[in-house]
């Protein structure tokens, strides 16, 4: 079982009444689980961070919302979780390459879909849509992507301009520089209606015993 399935095993039994479409992926990591329990150091990371990432607001300092957006600009706002802040010009001390596919099946994937990076680090990433439609690529909390999520059940033509998130039309790359200023945990997805349910999210894991990779 990867890291990503585990920690979205755990956090699904939070979140479930927030998130649109993830039981289907909890059945998948549940039958994994008892493979993957043979490698303790692993589980424990997953716990680790399911645990944290699905916590109350109260505690892990995941906020209700904001006004009727919830989702806008949330890293920005008091009571959500920091993911960081946008580089606004600073030095890139990382480049990652994240493709965007399609598979004749129906699915649409990130790759990586599972990534590390070194708290204070600033990253460029550059996503590459190689797909036959438009997709996005958002930064965001678990919490905060949840309601995002459903905002967008109810609003699906919306267009997002947040500075955490851009968009990628088919056959086209796109840029989107992030500082990493929070030892934290949080996910990278496709918010447009549908996409996130066939697989396009993904998880960044924020700690500073993690060396950035070339």
């Amino acid at each position: 079982m990867t890291i990503k399935e585990a920690i979205f095993f755990i956090v699904s039994f939070h979140l479930a009444s927030d998130l649109i479409g993830v039981k289907m992926l909890n059945c998948l990591a549940l039958l994994k689980l008892g493979r993957w329990i043979k490698k303790p150091k692993q589980l424990f990371m997953a716990i680790a961070i399911g645990i944290v990432a699905s916590l109350p607001p109260m505690i892990a300092g995941a906020g209700s919302g904001v006004g009727a957006r919830p989702h806008e600009n949330a890293y920005e706002q008091p009571g959500h979780t920091s993911i960081g802040r946008p580089a606004a010009g600073a030095d890139i001390t990382r480049t990652i390459e994240v493709n965007i596919k399609e598979t004749e099946s129906g699915y649409m994937l990130f790759e990586p879909d599972v990534i590390n990076i070194e708290h204070g680090s600033v990253v460029r990433f550059v996503v590459d849509n190689s797909g036959s439609i438009d997709h996005e690529f958002f930064l965001g909390s678990f919490d905060e992507i949840a309601k995002h999520q459903q905002w967008m059940q109810k609003h699906p033509d919306m267009e997002h301009s947040e500075k955490n998130s851009v968009k990628i039309p088919s056959a086209k790359t796109a840029t989107l520089d992030w500082e990493f200023s929070n030892i934290t945990n949080l996910e990278f997805v496709c918010l447009i209606p549908g996409h996130r349910e066939a697989g396009m999210f993904g998880v960044i894991i924020v700690h500073d015993h993690f060396r950035s990779r070339p």
